[in-house]
């Protein structure tokens, strides 16, 4: 499975909302066996789920969402998470924060 962590750019500040880079997680038996890192063209929902569906990712976790934005994607087979949701894992962590 993929998972993908949507980053904020390093020069823009946490409340402007806008994603410009990715981390992508090859996860077999909760196991990370490959790590991807994507420039991403646009912030668009049809840009993200044309790319998420490009590149087969199963799991998105992002800064902040709508429920609008939750259920586009859900229709696609593809769940979209806040980072809120990864409290607990240490690995993803090391780069949210």
């Amino acid at each position: 499975m993929k998972i993908a962590l949507l980053l904020r750019g390093k020069k823009q500040s946490k409340t402007d909302g806008h994603i410009n880079h990715a981390v992508v997680f090859e996860i077999e038996k909760d196991k990370v066996v490959g790590v991807e890192s994507e420039i991403l063209e646009s912030k668009d929902a049809k840009y993200l789920s044309f790319w998420a569906l490009t590149k087969k990712v199963k799991e998105i976790y992002i800064p902040d969402m709508d429920e609008h934005l939750r259920a586009f994607f859900r229709k696609m087979g593809i769940r979209v998470k806040k980072y809120d949701e990864l409290t607990d894992d240490r690995l993803f962590q090391t780069f949210i924060l």
